[in-house]
Formats: C-alpha cells, structure tokens, sequence
C-alpha cells in the first residue's frame, strides 16, 4: 500500500503504517535490534502522467519514499514501514519506533548519518534506548581531535532558534576512512572495533533494498499504463523474493484495490474531461498521456 501511495497523484489509498497483522510478525515481547534507512524509488526522465517529479540533485525524479524498520535478530525481515513524503525523517522514525515499543522492547537502533538530529539522540538517550549512528563530521567535532579506536566521551548543549536547549551526552568513536576519517555515536562505551562492526550489520536492509531494485522492471516510456503494467509485475516479484527470504516480513501490496482505484481516478478525472466525440476522443487522450 505504501508504495503505491503516489503511483498517481491524487490516488486515495489507505496508510499502511506497520505491517499487516495477518502475517507472520514476531510474537509481541519480542527482542528487536532495528535497522532503519529511507528507501527512494526514482523514475528518470521528465514529468509525465503518474509521476511526481522533484527534480532532485542526481537528476531522477522520485515518485514515492519509504522508511522502513529491519529487524536483525532471527526470524530477520521488515517489522515496519511508514510513509517519508513531507516532514522530517528523524520525526517520522521516532514515531515508528514509538509505535514499535507498544509491543516489542527495542535492544538498539542503528541509523546512518542522515538521522543524526539533537532531538532524535535526545529522544533514544531519555527512552534508553540503545543506538549507534553516524555522526556527522563538523568544524567542532574535528577540533576535538579525538584519538582513533577509542571511546570519547562527548558532552554538548545544543541551543536551538526557539530558545530551547537539547542537553547531549554520548560517546563517540574516530576511524580511518578511505578518503578522510569519519565517526560514529553511540550511547554505549564499548571496544572501538566491536562498534564498528555494530554498525556495519546496518548494510542488512542495504542488501535489502539492493534486491528490490534488481527484481524491478524498468521503462522509460511515458505511457501511464504501460508504467503502472511493469510496476505491478515488478511488485509481485519483490514479495515473492520477500516471502522466500523471511520467516515473517513480507508487506503486502492490494492489487485489485489499488487497480481499481487507478481505473476509476482515469475514468472520472480524464475521460469525463474529454470531448463526447469518439474520433476526437482518442486524440485528446494521446495529448494527455505523452
């Protein structure tokens, strides 16, 4: 369901923010070590019918975001999803992992850089909730000259345009990278090279997300249909792999809703608009379509 969200601007279709309870979610009082990333699905080329174009930096156009909860602790698989189309990410995981905990305890939370915020480490730091993420590397941090390989501990008040103050108090962690060195934040002091290999299970939902996009068709044609022919295909195959690759996880797609929806949004939207005249008919739908 959520994927499709924006298949076509304007579709009405229900928010799927956990995955259905129909399937085969672990037991409530389950451990979970969660993995959290984004996941963009990128349509090149021009704005065409179907397509919300952004017009981002790489040049793609994104037509739907995702944010999605990887639990690392056997049975492994997605334990949720939620819509990134407007707001803030670190908000958006905060309420997924406020959700999560109604009914499974959290052990730890590993984020890459683009979740570091001062409100989110403020939040896990007070819910005591274990977590290890990038941190990004400032002027400050820098100037800090932080050994390698060995926990520092970092204290900073954060003060913010409204006035309010975000107390901080972790420890980070220096490394060597390929091009410079980068750091790591965590709430737990730990041998240096145990956290970085706590870090690295992160690229779990990374292969994830890689498989998905092998498994989709891709077309450049501008044809509304035809698009939405190749995603539906390519959406079947996903959770097949889905279903054979976790004990649990698989979140499901509606077709029949989600075509008939699209049926009856073209119907009432665009052939309701076009003249009665059937010779004429067939060219104005051309005009919209390409």
């Amino acid at each position: 369901d959520t994927v499709f969200w924006r298949i076509y601007n304007g579709l009405d279709i229900r928010r799927l923010n956990c995955l259905d309870k129909n399937n085969n979610v672990p037991p409530k009082g389950t451990h979970l070590k969660i993995l959290v990333d984004g996941h963009d699905s990128m349509f090149h080329g021009k704005d065409a019918l179907g397509i919300v174009g952004t017009k981002p930096k790489d040049g793609s156009h994104r037509a739907f975001k995702y944010l999605c909860a990887f639990s690392d602790y056997d049975p492994k698989g997605i334990v949720a999803i939620a819509e990134l189309f407007d707001g803030s990410v670190t908000e958006t995981t905060q309420e997924l992992i406020e959700e999560l905990r109604k009914d499974y305890p959290i052990d730890i939370v590993i984020v890459d850089g683009e979740f570091y915020k001062a409100e989110f480490i403020k939040y896990l730091i007070d819910a005591k909730i274990n977590f290890v993420t990038r941190r990004t590397d400032t002027g400050n941090i820098r100037e800090l000259h932080i050994p390698y390989n060995k926990p520092y501990l970092y204290a900073k008040d954060v003060e913010r345009k409204d006035g309010r103050i975000i107390h901080l108090k972790y420890w980070l962690y220096r490394y060597k990278g390929k091009d410079r060195d980068f750091y790591l934040a965590s709430n737990m002091c730990k041998n240096a090279r145990d956290m970085r290999k706590l870090y690295k299970t992160r690229w779990h939902i990374e292969t994830g997300f890689r498989e998905v996009n092998r498994v989709k068709i891709k077309t450049t044609t501008r044809d509304f249909l035809v698009r939405l022919f190749f995603y539906i295909v390519s959406c079947i195959i996903y959770n097949l792999w889905q279903k054979i690759r976790f004990r649990y996880s698989m979140f499901t797609v509606r077709f029949v809703e989600i075509i008939a929806a699209v049926k009856e949004y073209i119907q009432t939207s665009l052939f309701d608009a076009f003249d009665i005249m059937m010779n004429r008919r067939l060219r104005h739908i051309r005009l919209r379509f390409w």
